[in-house]
C-alpha cells in the first residue's frame, strides 16, 4: 500500500508538472515574462539579422531584414519576384520593384505596429495577451485582437539564454499564418535614413 500511495504521489506531482508546461506560467512569472521581453526591445536601438519566412501554405521564404527603432524596419525578400516590406511610423509599403509598384498601409493595422513603438507596450489596450512556457527554455507572448483596427495575432518566442526575440508568427483574422525565424542577429550598428527610403518610380 505505502509502495501505491508512494507511486501516486509521483505521478500526481508529474501530471501538475505537465500541466503546468502545457498551460503557462503563473499570473507573477508572465507579468515578468512581459516585462522582460518589453526591456529587451527598449535596448534594441538597431538590429541586422537574416531570415526564414514560413507560410500556411508551407511555402518558403528567405531574406534580410535591419530594423531601427522606433519604427523603421525593412524586410527584404530574396529571389523573385524581388519584394521589400518598409515601415515608417505611420505606413506600411510593400515596394514590388519587378511592377514598379509601392503600395501603402496604415502602420497601425498590421500587427507589427506593437513592436515598432517607443516603447514596446505588449499589454495594450483592447489586446489580450498570453505567455506560453514551450520545451527548450522558449518563451511565447502572443497579443491578440478580435477585431477593429489591427485584429488578429502576433506571437513572439524568445530563448532564454540569451533572453532574445528568435521569431514572430503574425496571423490574420481567418486563421493563416506566417512565421518569421530570426538568424544571425546583429545589434547596435548605425543604420542610415537612406536604407529605409522608397523608390520612385515614376521618375526613372
Amino acid at each position: 500500500m505505502t509502495v501505491v500511495v508512494r507511486h501516486a504521489k509521483r505521478w500526481r506531482h508529474l501530471a501538475v508538472f505537465i500541466l503546468s508546461l502545457l498551460m503557462g506560467y503563473s499570473p507573477a512569472v508572465r507579468a515578468d515574462a512581459v516585462q522582460q521581453a518589453e526591456n529587451w526591445f527598449a535596448n534594441v536601438t538597431t538590429m541586422r539579422a537574416d531570415f526564414t519566412q514560413i507560410a500556411s501554405d508551407g511555402s518558403a521564404a528567405e531574406g534580410k531584414i535591419v530594423m531601427r527603432r522606433p519604427s523603421r524596419l525593412k524586410i527584404t525578400y530574396d529571389g523573385v519576384p524581388a519584394l521589400n516590406l518598409i515601415t515608417s511610423s505611420v505606413w506600411l509599403h510593400v515596394d514590388q520593384p519587378d511592377e514598379r509598384r509601392v503600395t501603402s498601409y496604415p502602420i497601425s493595422e498590421t500587427p507589427l505596429s506593437l513592436i515598432l513603438t517607443d516603447p514596446v507596450s505588449l499589454r495594450p489596450a483592447g489586446y489580450e495577451t498570453i505567455v506560453t512556457a514551450r520545451a527548450g527554455g522558449i518563451t511565447q507572448i502572443a497579443i491578440n485582437k478580435d477585431n477593429g483596427e489591427g485584429a488578429g495575432r502576433l506571437t513572439l518566442e524568445f530563448t532564454d539564454r540569451p533572453f532574445q526575440l528568435r521569431r514572430w508568427i503574425v496571423e490574420d483574422v481567418v486563421g493563416i499564418k506566417t512565421s518569421l525565424t530570426l538568424q544571425n542577429m546583429v545589434f547596435g550598428m548605425p543604420v542610415k535614413n537612406a536604407e529605409f527610403s522608397l523608390p520612385n518610380y515614376l521618375n526613372q
